[in-house]
């Protein structure tokens, strides 16, 4: 099935333009708390009953990027076997900022639609209209349940840890050399910096590692 999240902000088009480009099966809307938001979104979803296409109504805070990602995530994880994509062109910033932050974090298609009413951009078909973003190689599907434990816990110590391997070793109960294992992966990945100072090797979260320990640690 095809599910599409969508930001909602104060004008429709945006929304329809994603539905008119990709077949799509369920659309949900994530709108902020205030009436004129909401009305948008009721607005939209009498439209899309008569398009044959299911929809869910979610409001959330519009201002609280974590809000927002956890939001999109509930979504995904409802719909784990169902191919999600984010529409994030609607709604405040910060809804935009985080749209883009889940779906890097799980890894989906995420997409803007350009204005058409700009002068550049009149007499483009819909589709054309519709810019999908790069995802990053990392998601967060693509961690070990060791390495979400091990960013989880160098999160709960201030984002550093030193004399990794053998705090590793005497939390989660793992060998040295998996922790060493682990931790090379995480570095790969961009989601910590490892430092070798003489004998003592100190891992600390990147901003990106960060954010994905913010989340698995929920």
């Amino acid at each position: 099935m095809e599910v599409h999240i969508a930001t909602v902000g104060l004008t429709i088009e945006p929304i329809f333009h994603g539905v008119n480009a990709y077949t799509i099966d369920k659309l949900i809307l994530l709108h902020s708390n205030d009436d004129k938001s909401h009305e948008i979104s009721v607005e939209i979803s009498k439209v899309i009953q008569k398009m044959n296409i299911d929809y869910e109504i979610i409001e959330i805070d519009a201002f609280d990027l974590e809000n927002v990602i956890i939001s999109i995530m509930d979504v995904h994880k409802k719909h784990n076997r169902d191919n999600v994509s984010i529409n994030l062109t609607g709604g405040t910033k910060v809804m935009a900022s985080a749209a883009l932050l889940a779906g890097y974090i799980l890894g989906l298609r995420v997409y803007y639609i350009q204005d058409g009413s700009n002068e550049r951009n009149k007499g483009k078909p819909k589709k054309e209209l519709v810019i999908e973003l790069p995802v990053p190689k990392t998601n967060i599907h693509d961690l070990e349940d060791t390495q979400r434990k091990i960013i989880s816990y160098i999160y709960q110590e201030n984002g550093m840890l030193e004399r990794a391997n053998s705090a590793l070793h005497e939390e989660l109960k793992i060998t040295k050399q998996n922790a060493s294992y682990h931790l090379k992966q995480l570095a790969s990945k961009e989601l910590i910096t490892l430092k070798i100072d003489g004998r003592n090797k100190i891992a600390t979260l990147t901003n990106t590692g960060k954010l994905f320990a913010r989340i698995v640690s929920k």
